[in-house]
């Protein structure tokens, strides 16, 4: 699976060395940097769960004897709708709601695992190509979400870096108000 080259130089291991050696501006940069390719595996993953979602609906509509695609177009807004929140409010994170870079080329490997299943024709696909595709979509959702961990024990451990700066006066609210403060 092809990473964007931001990624893979995000998460390789010598990323952060000589990490308390940085200037706080170095450590603000990478922090965004993270964020933002985070930000580009979070959006890819939600559209590979919508996808997945759609399918096991596809998936449960067949085996109650259901043949008619209208009906699964008619629960789309069901089927999307998000309902689910996080359990512990201090692990939520904040939502961009644009399309982030990163995720342009994830979602190109979404669609090509689609494409390879041929669901141009959802109708004419059996239940088993679909169980297949299901669980080839949910290997890959599994792989996004362990690119997401990995990206965000980095953003933890710079914001770590920065709070330690705070905390003992390497850092200042100042330099960030451009010594206003």
């Amino acid at each position: 699976m092809a990473l964007p080259g931001t990624i893979e130089r995000v998460l390789a291991a010598e990323y952060l060395d000589g990490l308390s050696s940085w200037s706080n501006e170095q450590v603000r940069r990478a922090r965004a940097e993270c964020e933002r390719e985070e930000a580009g595996v979070s959006y890819a993953r939600r559209v590979l769960q919508g996808r997945i979602d759609l399918l096991r609906v596809e998936l449960e509509r067949r085996h109650e004897g259901g043949h008619d695609l209208t009906t699964l177009l008619a629960d789309l807004p069901r089927i999307l709708a998000s309902d689910q929140y996080p359990s512990d409010p201090l692990q939520a994170r904040a939502v961009n709601v644009s399309v982030p870079e990163a995720a342009e080329v994830l979602e190109a490997e979404i669609d090509e695992i689609v494409d390879r299943a041929g669901l141009d024709d959802l109708g004419g696909r059996d239940a088993d190509d679909l169980a297949q595709l299901i669980e080839e979509l949910a290997t890959y959702e599994r792989y996004l979400s362990g690119l997401r961990r990995q990206l965000f024990e980095r953003i933890d451990m710079l914001r770590d870096e920065l709070v330690q700066r705070y905390k003992d006066g390497r850092a200042s609210v100042g330099d960030l108000l451009g010594g206003q403060a």
